[in-house]
């Protein structure tokens, strides 16, 4: 880095990409198209083609808008204030900074929106000639207004390799409706040439490797594949190819999940490694089978929990980023089959139909806090689960909301209070080191599961996350099918502790006498709740109770139930979630639930 730094402040950095002859690489001067054809799923209404062509586009849950200014994409959309032009790695942007959440302010530097620029070039003739030149002129403010390796937007070179290959696919996109020699044709040598450097010196390995690494190896290779005629590029393309291919084997796990234990990361990983692979192909490159493999393994994991990415649980972090534009729809398998119960033993995450013909499902989480050894994009969220009832959510797991923002709610959607699980003492089940590392790691398990002839399902799981405190949480869950969904919460151990279930809603209930009715569903809906003192939070502060949300940088107050109790062990909460409108029995639980308890449960897989 220090090479690097004193390159830069001696002027010399950077220079060799401002003087790139575009009419030098094939890339730029073609006429046919030089990428593969991909499936974007991209409707706009009029409304929503006249807000991108004002030069306005969503930064997760801001909006930010270009106009004209170079300073505009060093704006922060969370604050509003100015990131600092230095070289990048004398910012400041860690939590507790002075200027914003640094991943917003990234969001609309990674130039995703110019592939919808393009897309409405290509199929909205009426609008071309507009879409068109706002997009060369905000490739060329870009460029003007990012020195190479000067501000917010080098300091991560994951966003270089998005940034690459948001550049390229729009600009072939576009091929046919602009000029030959159109000084935008430099703009893109200058940012592959520039960020495939970058992403060489500056990889994430060894224990940082994770989706950011698929991302940078992404890039290297659509660089060394689109511009054959740079020095570097048999390097970039070969280390991208092969770091690929032992990541995709190693991220990927057996059963199709993911190693960060995070749907929405892992769907990021997968269309990045659909990219390299659509790429290869078209270009008559070999295709590891590692990566290959990887994809039909990670597709039909996503294909089984959700049929598009609106529907995809946001288990563990998500940031709402794209691998190349939100539209894309390369990683869907929507004939994924659905058996009533399946459990994906390596990710540690179980789904349960609770309702005929896909008509809702229940997910619970029994799996390993995230990827050591810093577990960073995980939760404290063991023994969670989250629930759909027909076509709508009911039981939430409550999102990220903020990485590097508000410290205290960093901490707060991370933690085992803010996810459907029983929290002991009102500590978390692992220990939060830093807003991206956990120390004390939990261990996390399905005991087994049973599924009878007439189709009820009974599982039981365990975690281990306060052995230090001489508790361990069991949770047994009993699923007859469009009837009831029941839960007990056992807690076992030694000596006095507080003890607090949680359950975050998506609607608010209506309270009547010791049931609480949940309306304007498709399916029915009710819960009544055993053991503890019964409270309702919303919204509130000091401490943090009642907040979910719904998409990166937006926090909204949900509903939350909450039983607390404080005494010794062994102690026990038990929730039913009734499914129809027939009058409750409670003879039927007690049956369930014994039959659980005693059931000499076979461990899965």
């Amino acid at each position: 880095m220090k090479w690097l730094y004193l390159s830069y402040f001696l002027g010399a950095y950077g220079k060799r990409y401002d003087s790139l002859d575009s009419t030098d690489f094939e890339f730029c001067t073609a006429t046919e198209v030089q990428l593969p054809k991909l499936p974007f799923h991209y409707e706009p209404k009029e409304e929503a083609i006249r807000n991108i062509l004002s030069g306005s586009t969503a930064a997760l849950g801001f909006e930010w808008a270009w106009a004209g200014r170079d300073a505009d994409w060093h704006y922060s959309p969370d604050t509003g204030q100015p990131w600092p032009k230095l070289f990048f790695d004398k910012i400041d942007y860690r939590q507790g900074n002075p200027f914003g959440d640094v991943r917003v302010a990234w969001e609309p530097s990674r130039l995703q929106h110019f592939i919808e620029l393009a897309l409405i070039a290509q199929n909205k003739p009426l609008y071309r000639d507009e879409a068109i030149k706002l997009l060369t002129q905000q490739l060329e403010s870009w460029v003007r207004a990012n020195p190479v390796g000067c501000g917010i937007h080098y300091i991560s070179v994951m966003e270089c390799g998005l940034r690459l290959m948001a550049v390229c696919y729009a600009l072939d996109i576009a091929r046919p409706y602009l000029e030959k020699n159109s000084a935008v044709w430099c703009a893109v040598a200058a940012i592959v040439s520039s960020h495939a450097d970058l992403i060489r010196q500056r990889l994430s390995l060894h224990s940082s490797a994770g989706n950011h690494t698929v991302a940078e190896c992404a890039g290297l290779v659509y660089a060394g594949l689109l511009f054959p005629e740079i020095n570097d590029a048999d390097d970039w393309l070969a280390t991208g190819v092969s770091i690929l291919s032992q990541e995709a084997e190693r991220q990927v796990l057996s059963d199709g999940g993911g190693v960060e234990r995070s749907p929405w990361y892992h769907l990021f990983v997968l269309d990045l490694l659909g990219l390299v692979v659509e790429l290869l192909r078209f270009k008559g490159q070999a295709v590891p089978s590692e990566i290959t493999g990887a994809l039909v393994r990670g597709r039909r994991f996503i294909g089984v929990l959700a049929k598009t990415p609106t529907d995809l649980p946001r288990l563990g972090d998500a940031d709402d980023g794209y691998a190349l534009s939100p539209y894309l729809r390369l990683s869907w398998d929507v004939s994924a089959e659905r058996k009533q119960v399946e459990t994906f033993t390596d990710y540690g995450l179980t789904r349960v139909a609770v309702g005929g013909n896909g008509g809702g499902q229940l997910l619970l989480d029994h799996g390993a806090l995230g990827m050591a050894p810093s577990y960073g994009h995980g939760h404290a969220d063991a023994l969670s689960l989250v629930l759909n009832v027909g076509e709508r959510e009911l039981l939430i797991d409550t999102g990220t909301f903020s990485y590097t923002g508000e410290p205290e709610w960093r901490s707060y959607f991370r933690s085992t209070s803010a996810h459907n699980t029983v929290c002991v003492d009102e500590l978390d089940q692992a220990q939060q080191s830093t807003p991206f590392q956990w120390s004390r790691p939990y261990t996390s398990e399905l005991v087994g599961s049973h599924v009878t002839n007439k189709g009820v399902v009974y599982l039981k799981m365990f975690h281990d996350g306060y052995k230090e405190l001489g508790v361990t949480h069991v949770r047994y869950v009993v699923v007859i099918p469009d009837k009831l969904v029941i839960v007990r919460d056992l807690l076992e151990g030694k000596g006095q502790h507080k003890l607090d279930l949680y359950w975050h809603l998506a609607v608010n209930p209506v309270v009547d006498g010791d049931a609480l009715h949940f309306y304007g569903n498709d399916q029915a809906a009710s819960m009544r709740l055993w053991g503890g003192d019964f409270s309702l939070h919303r919204g509130e502060l000091n401490p943090a109770c009642g907040w979910g949300s719904m998409c990166y940088g937006v926090r909204e107050p949900v509903t939350t139930i909450k039983k607390s109790y404080c005494g010794g062990l062994p102690y026990s909460f038990v929730t039913s979630i009734e499914l129809t409108d027939e009058c409750f029995d409670e003879r039927v639980l007690k049956e369930h639930l014994d039959i659980a308890q005693s059931w000499n449960f076979e461990r899965p897989g």
